[in-house]
């Protein structure tokens, strides 16, 4: 079995046997955190190896550096205050060592959080891989995935057609969709969901666990069972959230050419981080083959809670009916 954070604190900053293996991001992940959100793994080899340990606190040769990470073309280093830092190595290894004035009061949820973030972000880009920013859902037409600015209601439009139709949670967050191949595939995220309280209180999840997100915010982590297992989807459609005045009436709206390439690359996560590890002509290759395989809408509609559903219809009908607009 994998370590909880009570025995990671003891092995800190020294060697200890690797045992869980995951699944996530189309990668096969053995690590020493136990990490929830990620369903087994059944092959053998590992992809990526995450372990505790002692992490460099300096890169050689920096092309980005901050106050709280620095990036080199085949690392990544990240330290959050009062949490850990992290060193992503070559697309294949995180090693994370918690930050010694906080072991007593630091949440495996908030090492977790970072890990499967941006920690995970850099190992993608690292890897070559497309990560997006979406939340996604695979409902009976095939895998839909929204994106928009934080904030924009992403994660709450994926936990309201899960609650309302039962439809499986893909991702939440980040997703990475393969370009390669015939047809565009996304290959699924952790299985958790991050709402804001009001949308928690409003949608009602009474079966699954819960946690706050980060000490000083309001906004919680929900964790599902994935009982479908792991596999990975073609993406039917992916789809920008846009806000309207209650006003308004909610529409779709299908978008090609420049709008639709401009909404690919703005749903790129962590973009940055694909600057530092990538070749400009792959991104955009990938960016161009998205485009080409996968169409793009607007779905613009009031944000009222209360409404939800009724300003649903349009996007319902959508993805009831995804030829309508070929």
């Amino acid at each position: 079995m994998s370590y909880s954070l009570e025995s990671a604190k003891a092995l800190n900053g020294r060697k200890s046997a690797a045992v869980e293996r995951y699944r996530v991001y189309g990668l096969t992940v053995e690590s020493e955190l136990e990490i929830p959100e990620l369903l087994p793994a059944k092959k053998s080899l590992a992809d990526v190896v995450v372990t505790f340990g002692k992490a460099r606190h300096r890169l050689e040769g920096t092309i980005a550096k901050t106050k709280w990470y620095q990036a080199s073309r085949r690392e990544f280093l990240m330290d959050i205050a009062g949490v850990a830092r992290f060193h992503v190595e070559d697309g294949r290894r995180i090693t994370i060592e918690l930050s010694a004035d906080a072991e007593q009061n630091i949440r495996a949820a908030d090492v977790r959080l970072w890990l499967l973030g941006s920690a995970f972000g850099a190992l993608l880009h690292q890897r070559g891989l497309l990560p997006l920013h979406v939340s996604a859902v695979k409902a009976p037409s095939g895998v839909w995935a929204f994106t928009g600015p934080s904030g924009e209601g992403k994660s709450t439009l994926a936990g309201f057609l899960q609650n309302r139709f039962g439809w499986t949670l893909v991702s939440d967050d980040v997703s990475v969709v393969d370009t390669e191949r015939s047809r565009a595939f996304v290959h699924p995220g952790p299985q958790k969901l991050k709402l804001w309280a009001d949308a928690l209180q409003y949608l009602d999840f009474p079966n699954c666990s819960k946690v706050r997100d980060l000490s000083n915010t309001n906004k919680f982590q929900l964790y599902f069972s994935n009982d479908n297992g792991y596999d990975s989807e073609a993406l039917r459609g992916l789809v920008m959230l846009d806000s309207l005045p209650e006003t308004e009436a909610p529409r779709v709206e299908r978008l090609r050419g420049s709008q639709a390439f401009g909404v690919c690359m703005k749903t790129i996560y962590r973009p940055s981080m694909e600057n530092w590890f990538k070749r400009p002509e792959d991104g955009l290759k990938q960016l161009s083959q998205l485009c080409g395989k996968v169409p793009i809408y607007r779905f613009s509609r009031p944000r009222s809670l209360m409404d939800i559903e009724r300003h649903m219809a349009p996007l319902l009908q959508l993805i009831a009916n995804p030829n309508a607009d070929d």
